[in-house]
């Protein structure tokens, strides 16, 4: 009976373990119901009975967690001693290898009491150390199976005695913070060209000193007659001429040439990421991320003959229908944004959710199902 119980819990670990899209999450709570079988070592005379237990958790970091611990071994059907049972309480630490993959070993160890239940036996709760090993595999992004092995150790009326559990179940955690998706840089937009023309040569002036004036010459009067005193004549000097005043030419202002921007193509015939995230399972967008939805806006409008597509794309957690549905809701609310606010025309956008079809990062780590998760915009310009 012991080694058959051994046997198909065995089997169970390994026909769960298909494929899953998940990991351990820092900061996440846990709870999980487990079904197995207690197996007394110590005892060949006490059957291997049936064993129900409780697991609620913490995880301080995707490698460490704790657990609280309920165990209930249901009684004993036969052996000279018969109808025992037990209750088993305490904790336990966790330490998780691989915690990014879907597949997640680890090892375990905690203290707990144990209270054994039947005629004749003593009642009181025994200290017990436990230790083992276990993995999870992930179905989806926060459910798993779950197999565990434990040794557990304990004094009973003055003996240590070593016990075994083999558990197998379910786990599921809550509670982890959502990442947030990067947004995607846009490519910077060139400087506009400033030319700027050189000054115009002023013109060159040249100053023609005029001639002076020959002086004035009094005629020869002829000879007067004698008078008692020759008549003098003075001839009065002419006036110097008046200076020559030229006025400065006026050198002409420096020609400014301004070169349009250069309209931004950013989003033409290429696939270009939009720096868009939503919360799970919804698809409205958020007012933080308006301004970047009217860079594609703006572009539209600017090229009036581009046309093109919105895609949605998510990660491999889940169902993929339930993802593609997902996407595509997401595409469509970027698409009815755009042509509600700027007046595009419908016929120039189409909206196509992907899914997780169409990958451009590993969906085995946290990092690279952030990256997976987008909307992109693929147009043509003409």
């Amino acid at each position: 009976m012991r080694k058959k119980m051994i046997g198909i819990l065995a089997a169970a670990m390994v026909i769960l373990t298909t494929a899953a899209f998940g990991a351990i999450k820092e900061g996440s709570f846990s709870v999980s119901p487990l079904v197995g079988a207690y197996i007394y070592k110590n005892d060949p005379t006490l059957d291997t009975t049936l064993l129900l237990g409780l697991r609620g958790g913490y995880n301080f970091t995707k490698n460490i967690g704790i657990e609280a611990v309920y165990d209930y071994a249901t009684s004993t059907s036969s052996g000279p001693l018969r109808n025992i049972g037990l209750h088993r309480f305490g904790g336990q630490a966790l330490y998780h290898f691989m915690p990014d993959n879907d597949f997640v070993p680890y090892v375990a160890a905690g203290l707990s009491g144990l209270h054994f239940k039947g005629a004749g036996l003593n009642d009181k709760n025994n200290g017990a150390f436990d230790f083992g090993v276990g993995a999870k595999y992930f179905m989806s992004e926060n459910c798993a199976v779950r197999g565990d092995i434990r040794n557990i150790l304990y004094g009973y009326d003055s003996k240590t005695s070593n016990n075994v559990e083999i558990l197998v179940g379910a786990y599921y955690q809550f509670g982890a913070p959502e990442p947030v998706a990067k947004a995607v840089a846009a490519e910077p937009v060139p400087e506009p060209a400033r030319v700027v023309a050189a000054p115009a040569a002023a013109p060159e002036v040249k100053v023609v000193e005029a001639p002076a004036p020959e002086p004035v010459k009094a005629a020869e009067l002829p000879a007067p007659a004698p008078l008692p005193e020759p008549a003098k004549v003075v001839v009065a000097p002419a006036p110097p001429p008046e200076p020559v005043k030229v006025a400065p030419v006026p050198v002409p202002e420096p020609v400014k040439v301004v070169v349009a921007p250069v309209p931004a193509n950013h989003f033409c015939n290429k696939p270009a990421g939009i720096g868009i995230s939503f919360d799970t399972n919804k698809s409205d967008i958020k007012p933080k991320f308006f301004g970047e939805l009217d860079r594609l806006g703006n572009f539209l409008k600017e090229f009036p003959t581009s046309k093109g597509t919105i895609e949605g794309h998510t990660d491999s957690a889940g169902n993929k229908e339930a993802n593609r549905a997902l996407s595509q809701s997401r595409a469509e609310s970027v698409r009815n944004y755009i042509i509600k606010k700027f007046g595009i025309d419908n016929s120039r956008i189409a909206a196509k959710g992907y899914g997780s079809s169409k990958p451009i990062a590993s969906n085995k780590s946290a990092a690279g199902k952030a990256k997976n998760r987008r909307i992109e915009a693929v147009f043509t310009c003409e």
